[in-house]
């Protein structure tokens, strides 16, 4: 799995909670900035990641997230150690 396979289903997952704030989401879109996501949302797009890649996210590494790029990078973290 490439990072940028993963970039796109982060978008994929990501959109629905965008609430199509941003018409082009990329690995630089920043989840809380640009797409305005509320703890809330990001607390609802993280289960979302964790079931679509059956992972379990510490809380402790969301504060270091700010893009999707850098959520990507995070799944392909914990996938890898799962495997």
């Amino acid at each position: 799995m490439t990072h940028e396979e993963v970039v796109a289903e982060v978008i994929r997952l990501v959109k629905p909670h965008a609430e199509g704030r941003v018409a082009n989401i990329t690995a630089d879109t920043g989840l809380t900035g640009e797409l305005a996501l509320d703890s809330l949302k990001v607390m609802d797009l993280i289960t979302d990641v964790e079931d679509h890649y059956e992972i379990s996210v510490p809380l402790n590494t969301l504060a270091d997230i700010k893009t999707v790029g850098q959520l990507a990078t995070l799944i392909q973290t914990h996938v890898g150690k799962k495997a």
